[in-house]
């Protein structure tokens, strides 16, 4: 019965605790040498690697001192992008070239090594953060802070390399704002001084301009048709007055036919009825004239009619004088009326001839006054081009001038460090701390792959060995139960053995902790810091907790 129900109680077990145990105690040396190798081996590995220091300083960007509405600086770049900016000149491989040479960091290495593999060490050592703040809503984060670092196996090597760089971004940064400030002074100012000389150009064709068309000059529009007009009206007086002593000759022509004939005007000499209509319609023509221009219509035909007039009192004359000549064929006796008359007629006529001239240059003034105020409009387009370009750039010199002033001030607010600036909040200090390894994690991760590998290692030695320990073994390889079970009969002897094995089993972890102990102590931490360290930590969980 016994034997049947020990059957029955291995075939209803999915899991057959007693083999698990049974192959525990049959492998566990085959368990316990690869967990300690590869567990002492992990604990060496992580002490034996070298340990990194990192050692860094934190720069805060501080904003401008004065206010921007008072003063705008030049520079109003991300301080992220500024930050890359630096960044890209500091890290450069003479920059990097210098520090490696000046602190020694690579020891011989130095020699060994290409320049380009320890460039490039340094530059995957250096460690940038950047420290950012929320401005809230959609204006995202705002840069107020970045990290500079380095990391060494060498603690004071770390620090001085982490001064030196922090040193280069904090001079880097003045001496890139103040010559882009400076910059920025010399550019606007050569700027406005091309201005000014093209503005003393465009002065100088303006007054050459003024020179060359100081007659047809837009401002004196006015003075040129005031000129126009009392030429004109001066025209038309001298016109009027060659009229009026034409009319005085002809009259005294009469007179001196009149006084040749014997007559005189006491004699009752009467003018004829053409010359009397002449002289109404000259009356008309003088009054419309002051009025109407030469064009019109009415003042055609009065010349027309006054020229009719003027002929048919000349043919009169003429047949006048003809009938005189005729009477007084004979020579006639000094008759001082006929001199008195002749010169008067001579008189009269060195007037006309004298208007006539004055009229000829008062005509020849008129044209060019015409032809001059013709020629204003052209001389105004060219002369409003040249003042529109000399506005322009009247404009655009005011402006640079401004923008020099604010540049100035700008170049006066970088130099005497009053815009915004990087300031040194934490100097790099000798870390006391490794940052890596991580040994308590080379540790752990040691101890389970330890762990893992030895259950491997027995699993994989049960897989492999086809011995028959147990009957439900059996009865899998005949496909018959057994008829009985005998079990295994220990003696004293293997008695003995077992609790010597056991007692073995039990010191080799005690040796083994024992040895990791001893290894940390002397190759890590002393044992007693790591103690306090511990009791801290647990102390401050307990007040934490309560």
């Amino acid at each position: 019965m016994s034997q049947d129900f020990t059957i029955q109680e291995e075939e209803s077990s999915p899991i057959n605790l007693g083999s698990i145990i049974g192959a525990a105690k049959r492998r566990f040396l085959f368990f316990l040498i690869p967990f300690v190798l590869i567990l002492v081996g992990s604990v060496i590995v992580g002490l034996i690697l070298p340990p990194s220091y990192l050692s860094g300083g934190t720069i805060l960007v501080e904003t401008q001192q004065i206010s921007p509405d008072l003063v705008e600086s030049t520079l109003n770049t991300d301080p992220n992008q500024r930050i890359k900016a630096i960044e890209q000149r500091v890290m450069t491989r003479e920059s990097l070239l210098k520090i490696i040479d000046k602190y020694n960091v690579y020891g011989n290495d130095r020699k060994v090594m290409t320049v380009s593999t320890l460039v490039d060490w340094m530059q995957e050592n250096i460690q940038i953060a950047v420290i950012t703040s929320s401005l809230g809503g959609r204006r995202g984060e705002a840069t107020i802070a970045f990290k500079v670092g380095f990391i060494h196996e060498s603690p004071q090597i770390a620090t001085d390399v982490a001064n030196e760089l922090v040193t280069l971004f904090l001079s880097e940064n003045v001496r890139t704002r103040t010559e882009r400030a400076t910059e920025a002074t010399a550019f606007i100012s050569e700027e406005a001084e091309k201005v000014r000389r093209r503005l003393a150009q465009v002065e100088s064709e303006i007054v050459d301009y003024k020179r060359k068309n100081k007659d047809a000059l837009p401002e004196h529009l006015g003075l040129r048709q005031n000129m126009l007009e009392r030429t004109e009206m001066e025209i038309r007086d001298m016109r009027r007055d060659i009229r009026a002593l034409e009319e005085e000759k002809r009259y005294l022509q009469i007179e001196l036919t009149s006084a040749r004939t014997g007559r005189t005007a006491e004699g009752g000499l009467q003018q004829s009825e053409p010359a009397q209509s002449l002289a109404t319609l000259k009356d008309q023509l003088l009054d419309v004239s002051s009025r109407l221009t030469d064009s019109h219509p009415t003042v055609i035909s009065l010349k027309k009619r006054i020229e009719a007039l003027e002929q048919q009192v000349e043919a009169e004359t003429a047949a006048a004088l003809a009938a005189s000549q005729g009477q007084s064929s004979a020579p006639t006796a000094y008759n001082p009326v006929v001199e008195t008359l002749q010169v008067r007629i001579s008189a009269t006529d060195e007037k006309i001839a004298e208007l006539r001239r004055q009229i000829s240059a008062a005509s020849g003034r008129l044209k060019d006054l015409e032809a001059i105020i013709l020629e204003i409009p052209q001389v105004e387009r060219g002369f409003a081009s040249l003042n529109r370009t000399y506005e322009d750039l009247l404009a655009k010199l005011n402006s640079l001038e401004t923008k020099q002033a604010q540049a100035q001030l700008s170049q006066n607010l970088e130099e005497e460090k009053k815009a915004e600036r990087f300031v040194l909040l934490e100097p790099p200090i000798i870390p006391t701390e490794p940052i890596s390894p991580d040994r308590p994690k080379i540790m752990g991760v040691g101890a389970l792959f330890a762990l893992a590998v030895g259950v491997g290692f027995v699993f994989l030695i049960e897989f492999f060995d086809k011995r028959i320990r147990s009957a439900s073994e059996l009865e899998a390889v005949l496909k018959h139960p057994p008829i009985v079970s005998i079990p295994y009969i220990h003696t004293q002897e293997e008695a003995g053995k077992q609790r010597l094995k056991i007692v073995f089993y039990a010191l080799i972890p005690i040796a083994v902790i024992a040895l990791l102990l001893v290894i940390v102590h002397f190759l890590y931490q002393p044992l007693d810091e790591i103690f306090y360290k511990v009791w801290m930590a647990f102390d401050q969980l307990r007040v934490t907790l309560f």
